[in-house]
């Protein structure tokens, strides 16, 4: 709990929204702390007619400008930095979760290897202060057009593309905006946040490897009986299969991927990489 309301202090210091501290006692365990209350930024955005949505969406930039401006050097060393060896171990949770229970297929040693690239490609992109899981279930749009933040525990360094990965690319964001409207808001992501040139090829490979994580993450949770993470499973199956199949990802794994999707989605339509493959 200290280190937790260290996080919330730093990140408040900075002017992050984070909840405000009401009371709290160490030597007793317990802390309260304002409540956002249940609608949060998925819900509201959910509630909106469908044009008012990207509006809305471009505030949920704010958090992200002021982490982008944060020297890496401030950030206490409260979590270990998400580099090559910690993404290589997420998709290692891809590979037992999702392949091997879920799939039945043993992962090969290309598939191994493509992952072992990915992440190795990754770890040489430029570094930034990350919330770590920057989603609509952790954002609240206030009041005053300010933008809650929630789950900040696990903040630290990690790549530049990280939490747009993750705002744009799972779970409800995935129906509630159009590619288009998808891909314009990453445009307005990279001119808020000053991303350096080269942002759409990093943001493609980070893309693949939260999706694939994730995608493990949700797949054991749901094996676990958390039903709850299985409505996003689908549309982020559809997601990383697209994505894999134009990144030069070995054949069994796009395969593996497109079955899945279609599974999940039977009206999925034929992909280049399908085609190709008659």
């Amino acid at each position: 709990m200290e280190r937790d309301l260290e996080v919330r202090a730093w990140s408040a210091a900075r002017g992050l929204r984070v909840p405000a501290l009401i009371d709290h006692d160490l030597n007793q365990g317990w802390a309260v702390l304002e409540d956002f209350g249940a609608d949060d930024a998925e819900r509201i955005l959910e509630r909106m007619p469908k044009g008012d949505r990207f509006e809305r969406g471009t505030d949920l930039f704010d958090p992200l400008t002021i982490l982008a401006a944060a020297e890496l050097s401030d950030l206490p060393q409260w979590n270990p930095s998400l580099d090559l060896r910690r993404m290589r171990w997420e998709l290692a949770g891809f590979e037992l979760w999702c392949l091997r229970h879920h799939l039945e297929c043993a992962p090969s040693p290309p598939i191994g290897r493509w992952l072992d690239d990915l992440t190795a490609a990754i770890a040489e992109h430029p570094r930034r202060v990350c919330h770590r899981d920057y989603h609509l279930n952790n954002l609240f749009l206030l009041p005053g057009d300010e933008v809650g933040l929630i789950d900040y525990q696990d903040m630290l360094i990690g790549p530049d593309t990280y939490d747009g990965v993750s705002l744009l690319g799972e779970r409800a964001i995935l129906r509630l905006l159009a590619e288009e409207e998808r891909r314009q808001l990453r445009e307005a992501w990279a001119a808020a946040t000053g991303a350096a040139p080269g942002w759409t090829n990093r943001w493609r490979l980070v893309s693949l490897q939260r999706g694939l994580k994730v995608l493990g993450t949700f797949t054991r949770l749901t094996l676990a009986g958390a039903s709850v993470y299985q409505q996003w499973v689908g549309p982020l199956v559809c997601e990383v299969a697209a994505q894999a199949a134009v990144a030069d990802a070995p054949s069994e794994l796009v395969d593996l991927l497109l079955d899945w999707s279609r599974r999940r989605h039977p009206a999925t339509k034929r992909t280049d990489h399908e085609a190709a493959a008659d």
